[in-house]
């Protein structure tokens, strides 16, 4: 897989497809692999790129601090589309990436031409710095075994979870590559994010996807999102939790690709 070294940053990332560019942005806490489920639909349609984010997978940097400043990460999004050679794409993030997303095309609006903004919020809340302490408890009480069936817990229904088994023990086993300092070090940069007021100046064609069960990024965001960015649509996914990349594949890659498509 290639890497792009700039400063102090070796990223990690993975290409597949012809066509327009997409730049698919993943969650806290995840990698390049949080998009493998849209990978072969999207890429029979469209190039598309999906980096490690700083702190997170395979992406290393020199030293990794405390925090990660929101600039810094969309500023290394900006030279890895330098790197490829890339003057606008279609930009996708789902939750934390979603909030990267937005800082992405505030700071660069320029490289955006369409922007898809999946089940994430324009500023931290109260309820969310709860959902996330109530991870960080059950690890400290429990392990990494407590912190992964609390967190999943709080993205997925009791009902999907026993459903689904096998994608279960497939998150699970997946989940012990989390880079905990990477996760932390966002965690704490993206805290003080608050784009309320910026959204008006987000002129790119918008789609805001959101789970009408989301447990951690409430639907009331999504709809802040909605209403904040003039001409945008709203898709909201009936019984869907936190991740409608995972819990309803099928109807998250139609809407993606119907959007992207449309000229």
């Amino acid at each position: 897989m290639p890497r792009f070294d700039y400063d102090d940053i070796s990223m990690f990332y993975k290409t597949a497809g012809e066509g327009d560019s997409v730049l698919l942005i993943h969650g806290l806490g995840g990698d390049h692999r949080g998009w493998e489920f849209q990978e072969k639909d999207l890429a029979a349609r469209f190039h598309i790129i999906m980096p490690d984010l700083r702190g997170h997978g395979q992406t290393t940097v020199e030293e990794l601090g405390m925090m990660i400043p929101p600039d810094l990460v969309a500023d290394d999004l900006n030279a890895l589309l330098e790197h490829l050679g890339l003057e606008m794409v279609h930009v996708v993030g789902i939750s934390l990436g979603g909030m990267v997303a937005q800082n992405f095309v505030l700071r660069y609006p320029e490289r955006v031409d369409k922007l898809v903004l999946v089940d994430t919020s324009p500023k931290i809340t109260e309820d969310m710095i709860d959902v996330v302490y109530s991870w960080r408890e059950a690890q400290v009480e429990g392990g990494d075994e407590a912190y992964f069936w609390t967190s999943l817990r709080s993205g997925y229904s009791d009902e999907w979870i026993e459903n689904n088994p096998d994608v279960v023990q497939y998150l699970k086993e997946k989940s012990a590559d989390t880079n905990d300092e990477g996760v932390l070090a966002a965690g704490l940069g993206f805290s003080t994010i608050e784009f309320t007021e910026q959204l008006s100046n987000i002129k790119a064609k918008t789609l805001v996807i959101h789970g009408e069960d989301d447990r951690i990024m409430k639907l009331e965001l999504g709809r802040m999102i909605h209403e904040g960015i003039k001409g945008s649509k709203l898709k909201i996914l009936e019984g869907c939790g936190h991740s409608p990349t995972v819990q309803m594949t099928e109807e998250f890659n139609n809407t993606l690709i119907e959007f992207l498509s449309a000229k």
